[in-house]
């Protein structure tokens, strides 16, 4: 694994207002950069224990990505602490295995975000039935999406790095119609 960290998309995901004009965006879309992604898969029997150890985990959020699987994130760390601090207070209860330069991670927000991811997912994204917190597996224009949502307009898309310059024409060309900014 490198120990530089480039920007995923950083030819095309150039920052400013694109789409639709008119008043303020619906939509803004950001790359989460740097970031530590790790999976973890609980062994057998271990799913309970797994996940009560990274309950306690600080500084670093912990999402659902199928059953006794989890993807650990965290901002701001060196390359590969996550994954050593994850190995270290897991040990032999579950696989991890570093994600980081693998998966480009998205955030989608805006007072129009769900109307533009629902255009790709078949998952209800209301509030309703898609609380803060919780996080599914679909496919967005034929990509493998891990979204969770963050906020009340908020979401986080990972995507796998090998797919992520189609899937962001996907969501730009989705976004433009209500107008959207890159951050």
């Amino acid at each position: 694994m490198s120990n530089t960290r480039t920007l995923p998309l950083r030819d095309i995901a150039k920052p400013g207002r694109f789409g639709a004009d008119k008043g303020l965006p619906g939509v803004e879309i950001s790359i989460q950069h740097p970031l530590s992604l790790v999976m973890v898969i609980a062994r057998k029997n271990k799913s309970k224990t797994t996940q009560q150890k990274l309950d306690s985990l600080i500084a670093a959020t912990v999402m659902w990505a199928g059953p006794d699987q989890w993807l650990v994130q965290a901002i701001d760390r060196e390359v590969g602490a996550l994954l050593t601090e994850l190995e270290r207070k897991l040990g032999d209860m579950a696989s991890v295995v570093d994600q980081s330069h693998g998966r480009v991670v998205i955030n989608v927000g805006g007072i129009r975000a769900r109307d533009v991811l629902g255009k790709g997912t078949p998952v209800d994204l209301h509030g309703d039935v898609f609380p803060v917190g919780k996080s599914a597996l679909t496919q967005m224009a034929h990509v493998g999406v891990h979204i969770t949502r963050t906020g009340q307009n908020e979401f986080t898309l990972s995507v796998f790095r090998g797919f992520a310059e189609s899937f962001w024409e996907w969501l730009c060309t989705s976004a433009a119609e209500f107008g959207y900014q890159v951050r």
